[in-house]
């Protein structure tokens, strides 16, 4: 035998013992997690995504502005016993990608079954002047026990980020939705830059930089038109497909859409797979 048939003949037998390997499946529940990160004054949800400026500064919040403030209809709202003090100017960071995520310390995440959730937010997507900013989920300490991932404004961007605590790759399978008009901003129905509310997409991609645009980095999967915003909606399964074998991944939305039940798959079990809620 030649050693290039030598060769290929032992990564043969390497892909077969591979694919030997026994699929776990794990899901990204949401429910009762730890989450860790900035936990203190964070400003409301109208706040929070005030159209900013040209200069990239987003005006400090009146006085009277209290943190937390789903909407009503929202469990696991957190108590709204502090104002945000008016010198709390939010601005953009010196550093483009200060915000990153990536290793669950530049905003809040939690971890469950051995993977790392953590939260981004993406501002003036598509653009140059494109940055990170601090990132929360929805509600921040995720008490209702899914994401309610809502529309910030046209030109912004957040979702999720999902890494192995491990390191290995691992593949995406599926996850449930239910789109909304956007609960947290009533007065804000609408998609990012580039899609319809009529056609909502659910995002996934294996990169992303902000600076360029959502859809040559994102996979689109259509998922219809909102459905309301009552909590007791009936949830839908997502079939994902591409993401078999990625060493992280972004999941996002182009509109407002809830989202559980993260169903992920690796081989061979988890080194280090920690339990649910764990941090």
């Amino acid at each position: 035998m030649s050693p290039r048939h030598a060769v290929l003949a032992i990564l043969g037998l390497l892909l077969v013992a591979g694919s030997a390997l026994p699929e776990e499946r794990v899901s990204i529940t949401f429910k009762e997690v730890k989450v860790k990160g900035f936990m203190g004054l964070f400003d409301s949800p109208a706040v929070a995504h005030r159209d900013p400026p040209d200069d990239g500064q987003v005006g400090s919040p009146e006085r009277g502005v209290r943190p937390g403030n789903p909407a009503p209809s929202l469990p696991g709202t957190l108590p709204r016993t502090h104002d945000v003090p008016l010198a709390a100017v939010r601005a953009r960071p010196t550093q483009p990608m200060a915000f990153a995520p990536g290793q669950g310390t530049a905003n809040p995440s939690f971890t469950q079954h051995g993977f790392l959730v953590e939260v981004f937010w993406a501002v003036r997507i598509g653009t140059p002047e494109a940055f990170f900013r601090r990132a929360h989920f929805h509600p921040p300490d995720l008490a209702s026990g899914f994401e309610g991932q809502h529309f910030g404004n046209p030109t912004e961007l957040h979702g999720l980020y999902i890494r192995s605590l491990d390191g290995k790759p691992f593949g995406v399978k599926s996850l449930r939705y239910r789109v909304t008009y956007n609960r947290e901003l009533l007065h804000k129905p609408f998609s990012i830059e580039g899609f319809s509310n009529y056609n909502v997409n659910v995002l996934v991609s294996r990169t992303f930089d902000p600076r360029l645009s959502v859809r040559t980095q994102f996979v689109t999967f259509p998922v219809g038109l909102p459905a309301g915003n009552d909590v007791t909606l009936p949830w839908w399964t997502l079939p994902v497909t591409g993401f078999e074998l990625v060493d992280h991944v972004y999941i996002a939305s182009s509109a407002s859409v809830d989202f559980d039940d993260i169903v992920l798959t690796r081989f061979g079990g988890a080194t280090n797979p920690g339990k649910e809620g764990d941090q």
